[in-house]
């Protein structure tokens, strides 16, 4: 059994990035004829949703491609042209990553790496998603006048930036910790 690093609060600050994209990221909903159709070009139904990455059970709608990159949006949105059935597991080690080369790659969690049997089929069934959702980034900054941009990514800038003060202000305090923790009588 591994022993967890500590954890830092900086590293938080992708959830905090990922929120304030997602905040600002329309979810579309999906009517029942387009979910059953986005399902039945991935070979599946809505009674039976299976991971399009490893086909394990589906538990979570995962963006095929990514909401977030470089720290902002990516264009994509959050509408059925862009979401997929997946196990909890391939949706966290795909993380933002694109999902061709991360399927096929060795990345931690990946289906190749794990050894998915049918790895090309759930790649062109995918190809096939990707075709019928012709989904092409917006640019998303353009739709908001500057003004509502920039206070927006200042706010998650200066959150950030507190995030970082407070790493090093917790760090020398774990360190006064620690040194009181060692230097304390020992018990007989």
């Amino acid at each position: 059994m591994k022993v967890r690093r500590p954890l830092k609060i900086t590293s938080r600050t992708s959830s905090i990035t990922n929120s304030f994209v997602q905040s600002i990221v329309p979810h579309i909903p999906a009517t029942e004829s387009e979910e059953r159709e986005a399902l039945k070009i991935l070979g599946m139904t809505p009674e039976a949703k299976t991971c399009v990455y490893c086909g394990a059970v589906a538990t979570d709608w995962d963006h095929l491609r990514p909401l977030v990159s470089k720290q902002r949006p990516s264009g994509y949105l959050d509408d059925v042209r862009n979401r997929v059935p997946s196990c909890n597991r391939c949706n966290q080690s795909k993380s933002g990553a694109e999902w061709r080369k991360w399927m096929s790659g060795n990345a931690l969690g990946s289906p190749k790496r794990r050894g998915v049997r049918d790895l090309e089929d759930r790649i062109r069934r995918l190809e096939a998603f990707e075709k019928w959702g012709a989904v092409q980034p917006i640019q998303i900054e353009l739709l908001i006048e500057a003004v509502h941009w920039d206070a927006h990514w200042a706010n998650h800038d200066a959150i950030v930036g507190k995030m970082r003060e407070s790493q090093k202000l917790a760090e020398q305090m774990r360190t006064a910790i620690h040194k009181a923790y060692k230097s304390r009588p020992k018990d007989a």
